[in-house]
């Protein structure tokens, strides 16, 4: 069975009002429907094969959020999940091995300078992932097409406010550093980085999760 462009926008829509708002989520099942109807044979009917091949994916559309406003599928919520759990797991992974790094460092090179380098140096490229974090915000926003990933990069990059705080603050005590430089501990050191570190890590993520977005745009050719 051969489908006509509308049957193919039929199951479009369809799936745009059972919440799949999403393009690279609704391709990809657009593309498994279409397999699943135009393998039945010539003799079947196309709502009749287009009821099996729904009710195949059935629990994949379930709506998992049925009291919220905005309809919310199985596929989606699992696949923004996923998403969530690889930036807390990217992120805490990147800032121990960061910590721990930078610590052994400062601790074998405890002299000023090499704080204040280090330091300057750390600043500086956070500075720089957040400026493209904001440019990436523009245009994922000017461009309006609806992706996973540039959803999950709308709801996160408000981040970048206290990103930018925490530049901001970290970049006041090096101005005051020769008055006020001591060595810490080594468990100080740890977490200072730690913590500064972890929001780093959180915003070079996002910037994975924007190229992602482009990518997307640009494989299925949406713009």
């Amino acid at each position: 069975m051969k489908l006509t462009n509308k049957q193919i926008a039929i199951i479009d829509q369809t799936l745009i009002d059972k919440g799949v708002v999403y393009e690279e989520i609704k391709l990809e099942l657009l593309d498994h429907i279409v397999t699943d109807i135009e393998l039945e044979t010539e003799e079947s009917n196309f709502e009749i094969a287009f009821s099996k091949a729904m009710l195949k994916w059935e629990k994949e559309l379930e709506e998992i959020n049925p009291l919220e406003k905005i309809v919310t599928p199985r596929i989606v919520k699992e696949k923004f999940s996923k998403i969530t759990k690889n930036l807390f797991k990217f992120s805490l992974l990147a800032v121990v091995i960061f910590s721990v790094l930078i610590t052994t460092i400062t601790t074998l090179k405890p002299e000023e300078y090499v704080y204040y380098n280090l330091h300057l140096f750390f600043y500086s490229v956070f500075s720089l992932v957040c400026l493209i974090n904001i440019i990436s915000m523009y245009f994922i926003w000017k461009l309006k097409i609806k992706t996973i990933y540039g959803r999950f990069f709308q709801v996160y990059v408000g981040y970048t406010a206290f990103s930018l705080y925490k530049i901001y603050s970290g970049l006041n005590r090096l101005s005051d550093l020769s008055r006020h430089y001591s060595y810490k501990s080594i468990f100080r050191n740890f977490f200072e980085w730690f913590f500064d570190g972890f929001y780093f890590f959180m915003a070079i993520y996002l910037v994975i999760v924007a190229v992602e977005h482009f990518r997307v745009v640009k494989k299925y050719k949406l713009i």
